[in-house]
């Protein structure tokens, strides 16, 4: 069945049912939240106020007021999350960052080896949050892509331009995506640059099928550490989450809402 496609303005919605007020996180688990980055004036007050002080000279060096308030709104988010799940006060977070860019909590509450990742297409955003594992995931819009045809064979393997091509027309576009973002959620979980591995690794991309890593290009022998899961947040989205392979974690998927609006 053919995904829609919506116009980037149209605002996400989100399929996935509110978090709970007191939804913790186990080692066993992953909890991934899916939010709007359009927030009224209010809300969006209260976020800027978590933000640390380098969070603020990153959001005011924006162009265009749009892009300022979602950055705002997105790492706002992300310390409202983290602090539920761990207990902690959105504000007293601390991030450094990993030379390819990916934020990692420079001082964990109570020791505790939490890993996040985070993504967002327009104003959807995505996180994913656990204990002990490296994950990664990543979000698309639905759209028509100019130059598709270049750009898979820039960016695909031999195998993945063959399924893509091998699609029906009016699924291509969903395919694409899914390929992209299958590959790119790799990635963030290893930590990688995404330009300079992208055409390295080969994952399955049929709509209606499971996602999958399908392995190393031109290494047969290599392991797939990797267990790659499709997201459907919100109409026309696609998204993927990348999960250590041989660990079972089982999957949450929640709509993000502030707890006095749930």
């Amino acid at each position: 069945m053919q995904r829609s496609i919506t116009p980037e303005s149209a605002r996400p919605q989100i399929i996935w049912p509110p978090a709970p007020d007191d939804l913790g996180l186990g080692r066993e688990e992953v909890q991934i939240f899916c939010s709007s980055l359009d927030v009224d004036d209010v809300r969006l007050e209260r976020l800027m106020a978590t933000l640390s002080e380098d969070e603020r000279a990153r959001a005011s060096g924006f162009r265009f007021d749009r892009d300022r308030k979602r950055f705002i709104a997105g790492r706002g988010l992300l310390r409202e999350i983290l602090g539920r799940l761990l207990r902690v006060e959105a504000s007293r977070l601390v991030f450094s960052y990993t030379a390819s860019g990916k934020p990692i909590l420079t001082t964990p509450p109570r020791g505790q080896s939490v890993h996040f990742n985070l993504a967002h297409a327009g104003s959807c955003a995505v996180y994913a949050v656990t204990l002990e594992h490296e994950v990664g995931i990543d979000l698309e819009r639905l759209r028509e892509i100019e130059g598709a045809e270049q750009l898979v064979e820039r960016v695909f393997s031999e195998r993945e331009a063959a399924q893509w091509r091998s699609v029906p027309r009016p699924q291509q576009a969903e395919a694409f995506f899914n390929c992209w973002t299958r590959k790119e959620a790799c990635l963030k979980a290893t930590g990688q640059g995404i330009s300079e591995f992208l055409t390295q690794i080969e994952v399955s991309l049929i709509p209606g099928q499971p996602a999958g890593l399908v392995g190393i290009v031109g290494d047969s022998q290599a392991p797939t550490h990797w267990l790659l899961e499709s997201l459907a947040p919100a109409a026309a989205y696609v998204g993927a989450v990348a999960l250590p392979r041989g660990r079972q974690l089982r999957v949450n998927a929640w709509k993000w809402q502030p707890m006095d609006r749930q």
